[in-house]
């Protein structure tokens, strides 16, 4: 179990880093097909209503991208916690360790955001990503 949180955690902030790494355009490109697919999904319902007047008004597009850096640091935040307890086996620690683990990485990856066409770090998504790996940790708390 140990070697296999390991190799969760860097997996996962391997697919965190490919998302990060795309330029601005193809982020924007992919958002706005999970956008188009859920307006139409959901076209005859209260939610279908609201989907499609935050598509037409572009509002969607952060609440999808947003939602994917919150649900992303999330599940790295559960991961990290996993990876942590299962070699020191402190729940405490484990919840600790896990959110600085997820906070430096989102920080390091804004960075590295600095670095991609179209893209920018900013300190707006290091605190989405964090209030995800609160979240992420908060379900993880309570199933335990």
């Amino acid at each position: 179990m140990k070697k296999i949180s390991i190799v969760l955690v860097i997996l996962w902030m391997g697919v965190i880093f490919y998302f990060s790494n795309q330029p601005a355009i193809v982020s924007t490109t992919q958002s706005d097909k999970v956008i188009h697919v859920l307006d139409k999904i959901s076209e005859d319902s209260v939610l279908g209503n609201i989907l499609h007047v935050l598509y037409e008004s572009k509002g969607a597009s952060f609440i999808i991208r947003k939602s994917a850096h919150m649900i992303s640091y999330a599940i790295l935040a559960v991961l990290s916690f996993i990876m942590i307890y299962a070699h020191k086996s402190y729940i405490r620690k484990s919840f600790i360790y896990g959110f600085l683990i997820t906070l430096l990485y989102a920080i390091t990856d804004e960075i590295h955001q600095l670095f991609i066409p179209g893209r920018a770090g900013m300190i707006q998504d290091v605190l989405i990503d964090s209030l995800g790996a609160i979240i992420g940790l908060s379900f993880n708390y309570i199933n335990i």
